[in-house]
């Protein structure tokens, strides 16, 4: 990407937040970004595949000290248990819930914005995962091949089932009203942890041969 283009992106991303900020995610038209940031409505099609793109890539860039602490998670497969490690990492990811919940939110309710989302999502390769769920994947794929995640379940899969726990949790206040209640937290990622766990049938079995 050029040093121009780079900018492009970056004006984007910032008339994004301020735009979302004005009247929420629902609202947000591409023609106003467009305005905000000073360029054509077409330029934000250069730079990113659909609205919910951008919408996704403003949230990412505000958290990126949080996503680039997320993307050491595969690093840490055989160290500690699989629990502590998943945990700590919903931990970390729980501080992205004041701008990710909007957003969710907002692909549910929004027509549009959910067609786009499954449109990009059907277009990506392994399940259409990126950013944090893509982290958490390939850290079970790795677990998986150390033998201390069953052989037969799908990283991809159990990841988006992780981080709709995290958000599902986000729901309820916590105790000291300072965001997810840890222990909570720790107690349904002990759950699926439980559940996706190597067993004597299980740990034996051939990881099944991909098509």
């Amino acid at each position: 990407m050029t040093d121009r283009g780079a900018t492009t992106r970056a004006a984007l991303i910032e008339a994004t937040r301020q735009v979302v900020q004005a009247v929420g995610y629902t609202h947000a038209t591409t023609r106003v970004i467009a305005q905000a940031a000073g360029v054509a409505e077409g330029t934000i099609y250069r730079h990113f595949a659909d609205k919910s793109a951008l919408f996704f890539a403003a949230v990412l860039d505000r958290n990126a000290t949080i996503t680039e602490r997320v993307s050491r998670l595969p690093a840490r497969a055989g160290h500690d248990t699989v629990e502590v490690n998943l945990t700590d990492c919903l931990v970390e990811l729980s501080g992205l819930r004041e701008d990710m919940l909007p957003l969710e939110l907002a692909l549910l309710t929004d027509p549009d914005l959910a067609r786009q989302q499954r449109q990009a999502v059907a277009a990506r390769p392994e399940g259409g995962l990126v950013g944090p769920p893509m982290y958490v994947a390939a850290y079970l794929a790795a677990e998986q091949s150390l033998g201390r995640v069953r052989a037969d379940v799908d990283p991809a899969q159990v990841a988006v089932v992780v981080l709709a726990t995290l958000f599902g949790l986000a729901l309820v206040p916590s105790g000291d009203g300072n965001g997810v209640d840890r222990d909570l937290l720790a107690s349904a990622v002990r759950l699926l942890t439980n559940g996706i766990a190597p067993t004597r049938q299980h740990a034996g079995r051939k990881k099944p041969a991909s098509s």
